[in-house]
């Protein structure tokens, strides 16, 4: 867990004050934030020329703003029972590999570099009568394909220590939100339900070219454990589908259902020159906890075999 007062006691006063202010008004909503005055001169909290705000007098950024009819899709929040939060923010520039590009961006992974908290706010009307919703204060967990990932810190002033789990907890609770808001339990229903509990395995199982490929490469095997029941096995995308071009064998492994979710979750990785398992601490003294290090079944066809650096991407991911 990380602790905001610790965090905030090691900046200057100036920059202590202006995100003390985003806590102070947590949770509530607020008109356009008034500047604050200071020893050395007026503080802005935000600005109306950028989403990210980067202070003249600081190499960090001091908060992020969503709009209501931003550009770019934001993710979340999404509010935990303990009263921390998630939050997922699009970068400047439409195009990921342009983040370094824009100074606001760079602003915030030095935030993430250094644990310095950002304000965050949320518009929740619009002109004539603008108010926000004021989040609060949280810590850049993340940058992964243009989104920013912030962990937020509770009314007790205390955040989740920002990891991998700070996106994959985001991104899983906007999907069961999704779900729950998309179906309800009809019991006359059964062959639409039946449908779509197919349809989830189709789609989980992969492309019928890019599985039907990885079962012939891996000899109908699981690379990890070597079950080698056909109906259990998934075609797992080393880098995440992004198109026909990512359905390629050399982007797959052939994994059982179980493994594969634990794959997609960063809890198990493989290392790339050993083509060993590589398990997340938290795997050890579980059932998986015998999978560290295993050896992987990998095609005798060269060109069917797993990609180096696909691999070496998601262990990196991962932080693995």
């Amino acid at each position: 867990m990380e602790v905001l007062r610790d965090l905030l006691a090691r900046l200057p006063t100036r920059h202590r004050h202006a995100l003390e202010w985003f806590q102070r008004h947590a949770g509530t909503e607020q008109p356009w934030p008034a500047a604050i005055p200071d020893s050395d001169g007026d503080t802005l909290l935000a600005t109306r020329a950028k989403g990210i705000y980067k202070p003249s007098w600081s190499d960090y950024a001091l908060s992020v703003r969503q709009v209501l009819k931003s550009r770019y899709p934001e993710k979340g929040p999404y509010f935990r029972e303990d009263g921390t939060w998630l939050y997922g923010y699009f970068q400047e520039n439409d195009d990921p590999a342009q983040r370094d590009a824009e100074f606001t961006n760079r602003s915030l992974l030095l935030c993430r570099r250094d644990s310095v908290p950002v304000g965050v706010m949320l518009q929740t009307s619009p002109k004539p009568a603008v108010r926000y919703q004021i989040l609060g204060l949280a810590l850049v967990a993340r940058w992964d394909e243009g989104y920013f990932f912030f962990e937020g810190f509770g009314p007790d002033r205390v955040a989740h220590s920002p990891s991998l789990e700070s996106e994959i907890e985001l991104l899983a609770a906007e999907q069961e939100l999704l779900a729950s808001a998309s179906h309800s339990f009809d019991v006359s229903s059964t062959v639409d339900a039946r449908e779509r509990v197919l349809a989830q395995i189709v789609r989980r199982r992969g492309q019928k070219e890019f599985r039907e490929g990885l079962l012939a490469a891996y000899d109908r095997r699981c690379a990890v454990t070597s079950c080698d029941v056909v109906d259990a096995l998934e075609a797992a995308h080393i880098v995440p589908y992004q198109g026909p071009a990512t359905n390629d064998v050399s982007n797959g492994l052939l994994l059982r259902a179980d493994i594969h979710t634990l794959f997609d979750l960063g809890l198990v990785g493989v290392e790339p020159e050993e083509m060993m398992a590589v398990l997340s601490p938290k795997l050890s003294g579980t059932a998986y906890g015998e999978l560290r290090n295993a050896k992987l079944r990998i095609p005798t066809d060269p060109s069917k075999r797993p990609s180096q650096e696909a691999l070496r991407r998601h262990l990196e991911w991962a932080g693995l």
